[in-house]
């Protein structure tokens, strides 16, 4: 627990020394492991608004590559850090997301790819964006199926 908040509280520091004009502080780190049950000790947290949250990519040959960018709005109250972008397998690969703090009303764009090499059938690939926001993990999905060139 206490290499955890140590993490973070280096993660704060780190963005904050990089001249980036909206400064990352303490008040942005959400741990739910301390959080308060009371929900009148409770802050507000950022909504992050993803245009769609499910992609299909269709039906396509094994060895194409799908890219997608799942476009955001940070819908407030406060500004919205997004810690990590994460996939389930490697074949999935998050390219781009915004690193600095988005105010509210900022748009964003989580960037990622999946490469269909080896995969057949129906596919659901999954992505999940961590930040400050509630709710703390968002989870997008890419899904479609992809046909394997001798047709099984």
């Amino acid at each position: 627990m206490l290499r955890g908040s140590l993490f973070l509280a280096g993660l704060a520091v780190a963005f904050s020394s990089c001249g980036d004009p909206r400064p990352v502080g303490t008040e942005m780190i959400v741990m739910p492991a301390t959080a308060s049950n009371d929900p009148a000790l409770e802050t507000s947290r950022p909504v992050l608004v993803f245009e769609d949250t499910l992609v299909s990519f269709g039906v396509v040959s094994e060895g194409h590559v799908f890219t997608h960018t799942f476009s955001f709005v940070n819908k407030g109250p406060g500004t919205a850090l997004i810690a990590d972008v994460s996939t389930t397998c490697g074949c999935t690969v998050p390219k781009t997301w915004p690193r600095e703090p988005l105010a509210p009303g900022d748009r964003g764009e989580v960037e990622v790819s999946f490469n269909t090499h080896e995969k057949s059938g129906d596919q659901d690939k999954v992505i999940s964006v961590v930040g400050n926001t509630e709710p703390g993990v968002i989870r997008l999905h890419l899904v479609g199926t992809v046909v394997s060139p001798d047709g099984l």
